[in-house]
């Protein structure tokens, strides 16, 4: 509308007259750091280099709209609808995004560093050299996200669902993959060892005499929690992988090379551990039955 400045104080005011109207919402480059926009319908509104940081905008609707550049530091966006946005290069850092719906949006190059982004939706989202370092993606689905060169440092990815998602280059260093869905993942698997029959394999070692021990990632050269008996018996490689990755994301990626999905709960009790075991190998040597401890 001509002649009207939109401000923290006016913002609603200013959105209603403009939807009224019928016209586009264009607030590049505005400030409307802390402003309420709740439920605000900002569809396809271009907020390029706006400044909505620590702005409520839960339950708003900015499906497709224009954010590239803007800051959206510690900003409420929970359940927020953004399919399709273009968040490329915006500053999410600490931003609130639990149960978003982010599916095919941009976030290439953004910052996301601490932010919770819990059951977010994020399919086909591409999140190519984002900065996701220490970011809570619990439950998340990133299925066939692009996650190309993302750094997902100290990420906690439990639960989340990355089938087919492409992780090449990403970094992966002290990742919570527990329980993640690594199917089809595309990484860059030559540094990754496989174990063939993984499970069946671990077993074995339990039946010749090693010991299962949840407590602890190591405690000596026959004693392992699960996530510690995959990485054993991986080998030189293995171990190299954990050196550089951590235990729990080295031994996420070898289960998931070696075919065993969805990723394990590497904190569950040592009988809750044995018990999917067996499962597992079960299904791996479906015409033999598990192994049994003697």
């Amino acid at each position: 509308m001509a002649g009207m400045t939109v401000t923290v104080a006016n913002v609603r005011q200013v959105l209603e007259a403009l939807r009224q109207a019928g016209e586009q919402v264009d607030w590049e480059g505005a400030n409307l750091s802390g402003a309420n926009l709740r439920g605000a319908d900002l569809s396809d509104a271009n907020l390029s280099g706006a400044d909505l940081n620590e702005a409520y905008l839960s339950r708003a609707d900015l499906s497709g709209a224009n954010l590239r550049r803007a800051y959206l530091s510690r900003a409420d966006l929970n359940e927020a609808k953004l399919s399709g946005a273009n968040l490329s290069g915006a500053n999410l850092r600490r931003a609130y995004l639990s149960g978003a719906d982010l599916n095919h949006a941009t976030l290439r190059g953004a910052n996301l560093e601490e932010a919770d982004l819990n059951e977010a939706d994020l399919t086909e989202a591409d999140l190519s050299d984002a900065n996701l370092n220490e970011a809570y993606l619990g439950w998340a689905n990133l299925s066939r996200a692009d996650l190309r060169g993302a750094d997902l440092n100290h990420a906690t990815l439990r639960g989340a669902n990355l089938s087919n998602a492409d992780l090449s280059g990403a970094n992966l260093r002290r990742a919570d993959l527990t329980r993640a869905n690594l199917e089809e993942v595309q990484l860059d698997w030559e540094q990754i060892p496989y174990v063939p029959n993984i499970d069946t394999a671990i077993l074995q070692a339990l039946q010749a005499g090693g010991e299962l021990n949840m407590g602890k990632w190591h405690t000596c050269a026959t004693t392992h929690c699960r996530a510690g008996w995959a990485i054993h018996l991986a080998g030189a490689k293995g171990y190299e992988l954990e050196n550089l990755l951590g235990t729990n994301a080295a031994a996420s990626l070898i289960y998931a090379c070696s075919g065993s999905h969805p990723v394990p709960n590497w904190f569950a009790t040592a009988e809750e551990a044995l018990a999917d075991i067996q499962q597992r190998a079960q299904r791996q040597l479906s015409t033999e039955p598990a192994l049994e401890m003697g």
